[in-house]
């Protein structure tokens, strides 16, 4: 066994066989460690990618703010396990880190999906392991993507164009589920994420090029193509993204970090799978707490006397 258990099988056996060992105790040893490498401090970010509340959400603006609160200096490290949520938190977070810090890398271990996504395009670059990925960062309205669903009225304004009144009777059902405040609020989903994701790439990842323009609009315009992911929970490698032009960083390529960020990411894994918590907050400058599932208080059935009949 290594002196640091890198997979998600070797953390189980390690901490199966020393139940006294705090898992917090080794996430921070190898925080710590990782912090020699890369010669920032780290912050962490977790969250249980299986629960519905683990979204980044305005309540996440109270954990950043504990996180970088004790840390000196003018950069720091993001380390983010999450599966997006709210650009309106995520433009709050980067205001926050970035008022502080001039310097900012993200490293990617796991999922950066959709609003963690546009987080990362606040980087001066995303560090990312093999198996680490990005998402696509169309806009999604109670779960339906905002793309979709105005495809589909450009659709029915083209086939009632062709087809003119008569057209209308056989599209009624499908227009009285939607109204005009929602296409609204479709279009302003989108321009929000283009907007944020335009301004962090020009402002922060190629803010010493002053010819990214183009670069920025054609990666911008590729994470938003539900067209072509098909899906929001497209999976978007670090290869594809350091091709659309993303400045991406090979973890291994730095001695070391690799295994490390790899032991991080089911250090978290492992603690989340078998406890309530579904976020994490964590450095090593004294910051360690987090949010957990709401616990329901299922009310006890009054237990009867048992009665007894005679035959």
């Amino acid at each position: 066994m290594p002196s640091n258990p890198v997979t998600y099988q070797e953390i189980s056996d390690f901490l199966v066989r020393n139940p006294n060992v705090d898992p917090f105790q080794l996430r921070k040893n190898t925080i710590s460690e990782i912090e020699k490498i890369i010669g920032m401090p780290l912050i962490c970010y977790a969250t249980n990618l299986n629960s519905p509340r683990s979204s980044i959400e305005e309540d996440d603006i109270t954990g950043f703010s504990d996180l970088i609160h004790p840390i000196k200096g003018d950069s720091v490290g993001v380390f983010i396990i999450s599966n997006g949520g709210s650009p309106s938190a995520v433009e709050r977070i980067v205001k926050l880190i970035r008022s502080k810090f001039s310097k900012v890398n993200f490293y990617v271990s796991g999922n950066a999906y959709s609003a963690a996504t546009m987080m990362c395009f606040s980087g001066d670059k995303i560090v990312m392991l093999d198996q680490g990925t990005l998402g696509p960062i169309d806009p999604q309205i109670n779960g339906r993507p905002a793309y979709a669903i105005l495809k589909s009225f450009e659709e029915i304004q083209e086939k009632l164009k062709k087809d003119g009144a008569a057209g209308i009777a056989a599209y009624m059902p499908l227009i009285a589920k939607y109204d005009l405040t929602l296409l609204e609020i479709c279009r302003n989903a989108q321009e929000l994420s283009k907007e944020l994701a335009e301004q962090y790439l020009s402002q922060y990842m190629f803010a010493s090029d002053s010819n990214s323009s183009s670069k920025i609009a054609d990666i911008v315009s590729y994470f938003m193509d539900y067209g072509i992911h098909k899906t929001h929970g497209r999976s978007i490698d670090r290869k594809t993204a350091a091709e659309k032009g993303l400045k991406i960083e090979k973890a291994e390529e730095t001695e070391g970090l690799a295994d490390l960020l790899l032991s991080l990411y089911n250090q978290y894994k492992f603690f989340l799978s078998r406890s309530n918590f579904i976020k994490l907050y964590e450095n090593i400058s004294g910051i360690n707490w987090g949010t957990q599932e709401p616990v329901l208080q299922v009310p006890q059935m009054p237990v009867l006397p048992r009665q007894f009949f005679q035959p």
